[in-house]
């Protein structure tokens, strides 16, 4: 964890090994494939929490080259509100070791960490669209006017470039102006996580490869940062204690 502190102070992204174990890791996918199929039979409410990879690549065709936009008006590309969903996420979400490794990267106690939110970001093998370069400080979601915000990726299969995996151009957080010409995507097994700041520079090409990418993506914040943007999901602006209260209710 030490080494992943310093690179992600220095680099803006870390990959933590092992965040999650064998069991964890089992129950988030089975969540999110149940949660994926009520998606895809058009539950009103899981459809209103996600994005289509037919309207992702509708909006941004230059993203998802060569994929027909109304064929996949019922494959989920964004499923947000987790918590709203599916009630067990949030025995996901209270881990101690994501909540630790949340407070370790934002240099603060345990007890200044506040969730902000989580989704599910899918890249399905042959047809996910591309994510293009933004920094997370910059969205209208959920950010604070102090950029103390931290997103944890936690991949449910092994993350690469070879699977669209998320790329990062290292030390972008600390410069306004930054090519991508550094830009590398980091290899990150799964149950383990792709840590980013901020002010990181990321994006993503499309997912051509036979192997899907499915990501748990979840942003943490500190109690003393004033928001700008303030999503009303689920448990936003919860600590874990209080995720711990809803568990064990």
């Amino acid at each position: 964890m030490n080494t992943g502190i310093v690179t992600f102070a220095t680099c803006g992204y870390a990959v933590i090994n092992g965040l999650i174990g064998e069991q964890e890791l089992a129950w988030a996918r089975k969540m999110t494939d149940a949660l994926v199929e009520r998606y895809r039979s058009g539950e009103p409410s899981a459809r209103a929490a996600g994005v289509s990879i037919g309207d992702a690549s509708r909006q941004h065709p230059q993203r998802n080259p060569d994929v027909e936009p109304g064929q996949y008006s019922h494959e989920p590309f964004i499923i947000g509100d987790l918590v709203a969903l599916e009630p067990g996420f949030a025995r996901f979400l209270c881990q101690q070791s994501i909540w630790t490794c949340a407070a370790r990267l934002l240099d603060c106690a345990p007890a200044e960490v506040l969730f902000h939110f989580s989704n599910i970001t899918r890249k399905p093998g042959e047809i996910g669209p591309a994510v293009g370069w933004h920094r997370d400080a910059d969205n209208r979601y959920f950010a604070s006017d102090d950029g103390r915000t931290l997103r944890l990726l936690i991949p449910l299969q092994h993350m690469s470039a070879g699977n669209g995996g998320t790329a990062v151009v290292p030390g972008s957080h600390l410069h306004a102006e930054t090519a991508i010409d550094t830009a590398l995507s980091p290899d990150v097994p799964a149950a383990g996580c792709l840590a980013l700041h901020s002010g990181t520079l990321h994006g993503g090409l499309p997912n051509r490869s036979r192997q899907n990418r499915d990501v748990i993506v979840i942003q943490f914040g500190v109690r003393s940062s004033h928001l700008r943007a303030h999503a009303s999901e689920a448990m936003a602006l919860s600590s874990r204690e209080d995720f711990l209260k809803v568990v064990n209710a």
